[in-house]
């Protein structure tokens, strides 16, 4: 398809009449690839809309300038002007339907617009335009010249009717890009209103797998920690107990020990008069002879002496047994299930004696604690989260180090610090240390839910706050803040 000028499209304004060649030569251009089957490129379709759009932009403004300076009815110049304004119009039609994907119709829908276009305007609208210039500088006034125009297409009957079917066809042109353009805005709000709707579907399915995970990770973590309190609650028991069977024969031990003191005191005492009895008798008497054999035999002098030390031996040991039981009963804490004013510091005590089998080969612990006010607290769960740190600590360390505890209090709190000089972690071992059944030890020697227990028993039970700080081949630092008003 080719448009070939000739005479029947120039107006006689030179400058109008150059425009509309280069139209003619933009639509010639355009139409192979516009009408030659399959889809037009996005990029050539966008530039001739751009082109198109230049082109408007340009002679529109020209020949409404003609038409002002000439003195043309500033009714007719109006309805000139609104068909310019239709043409834009259909531009951005054009593109609206290129950018939603319809370049299957743009094409063959664009070229017959811009024929129509082509035909009725400037054989139509743009020869009245010239006709009534002509008709004004040739001394008629506005009105009379547009009268005059009308009446000559008026007359020429074949081709008024010519232009009435061409505008028909723009016109229907014109309504076919609106439906269709009204139809594929139909399509796009259902088609944003399906996405969204498979979008709030994926969102439930991924909400619902989400909660799904979350309960069954929810399940077995109660799960582990229930075992783990079971088992913690077992051992408690089981301490109590002990320490209950051994208080009373603690009990009695203690007792005929220092009954045992002032008997051995006063057989001493007795020895004494005999030896003094012994030492008045004559050398030359029997008996005297006979007492001075037993005493040397009996080596008196060391009996006297190491007796005394027995006892006191005996004494400082039972005393660290009834210390251990005391811890015992301390750490287990079997009648302190409810919420009750603790000290921490003695908590940390008693703890470090029950562990102290598993400290003692592994590290030496000092302990540099400050004036604590007492804690509203379960002295039972603290006194658990405590030894599995110092636990953790002393099987960190591979050769002999350190394991420091330090106290201190702030405005409504106290702290608790154990540090070790032990084999440290890493920051990704850091950021998953609390989290339940993950552990760093080998299969078999842990469960992983110490930490989390502790954590939970810290931040959820007391409301305060546990973090760890580590370096590798540096040590690892646990601090704990309680609230004096844990619990309430």
């Amino acid at each position: 398809m080719a448009f070939t000028w000739d005479r029947h499209f120039e107006t006689g304004i030179a400058i109008v009449d150059s425009q509309h060649r280069g139209l003619v030569a933009l639509i010639n251009e355009a139409a192979p690839f516009l009408t030659g089957g399959g889809l037009p490129g996005r990029e050539r379709l966008q530039a001739l809309l751009e082109r198109l759009g230049d082109y408007a932009s340009s002679h529109f403004s020209c020949e409404e300038g003609v038409m002002r300076s000439s003195g043309l009815l500033p009714e007719y110049i109006g309805k000139h002007y609104a068909d310019h304004r239709a043409f834009v119009e259909q531009l951005r039609e054009f593109r609206v339907q290129m950018d939603d994907e319809l370049l299957a119709t743009v094409g063959p829908s664009l070229l017959r617009f811009l024929s129509s276009w082509l035909t009725f305007h400037i054989l139509d609208e743009d020869q009245r335009m010239a006709r009534q210039i002509r008709l004004i500088d040739a001394g008629h006034g506005p009105e009379s010249a547009f009268a005059e125009s009308a009446k000559v297409a008026r007359d020429d009957r074949a081709r008024a009717a010519l232009i009435a079917a061409l505008m028909d066809l723009h016109a229907v042109v014109g309504e076919r890009n609106k439906t269709l353009h009204a139809t594929n805005e139909k399509l796009k709000a259902s088609s944003r209103q399906l996405a969204q709707l498979n979008q709030e579907l994926e969102t439930r399915v991924a909400e619902r797998t989400a909660e799904l995970a979350a309960t069954v990770a929810q399940m077995e973590r109660t799960k582990g920690q229930l075992l783990q309190s079971e088992k913690m609650a077992a051992v408690g028991q089981l301490a109590a107990g002990v320490a209950h069977e051994i208080n009373n024969p603690i009990g009695f031990v203690n007792s005929n020990l220092g009954s045992l003191r002032v008997h051995v005191r006063q057989l001493l005492a007795l020895i004494a008069a005999f030896d003094e009895l012994r030492q008045a008798t004559p050398e030359s008497d029997v008996r005297r002879q006979r007492i001075d054999t037993a005493c040397a035999q009996a080596d008196l002098e060391y009996l006297r002496q190491d007796i005394g030390d027995l006892i006191d031996e005996s004494a400082q040991g039972l005393s660290r047994v009834k210390k251990i039981v005391e811890n015992l009963k301390d750490f287990s804490h079997v009648d302190a299930a409810e919420w009750q004013s603790a000290d921490i510091n003695a908590g940390l005590e008693s703890t470090i004696n029950v562990a102290w089998n598993e400290l003692k080969y592994k590290a030496t612990v000092i302990r540099s604690y400050g004036h604590l006010p007492r804690v509203h607290c379960l002295p039972a769960q603290l006194n658990q989260v405590f030894l599995n740190l110092l636990v953790n600590a002393a099987q960190s360390i591979d050769v002999h180090g350190t394991i420091t505890l330090s106290t201190g209090s702030g405005e409504g709190f106290v702290w608790i610090e154990i540090s070790d000089t032990g084999r440290g972690m890493s920051e990704e071992v850091q950021r998953r240390i609390f989290e339940p059944f993950y552990t760093t030890k080998p299969v078999g020697q842990g469960t992983g839910l110490g930490l989390s227990i502790s954590w939970e028993i810290i931040v959820e039970k007391h409301a305060g706050k546990i973090d760890v700080s580590s370096q590798l081949e540096r040590g690892t630092r646990f601090r704990i803040e309680l609230p004096l008003l844990g619990g309430q």
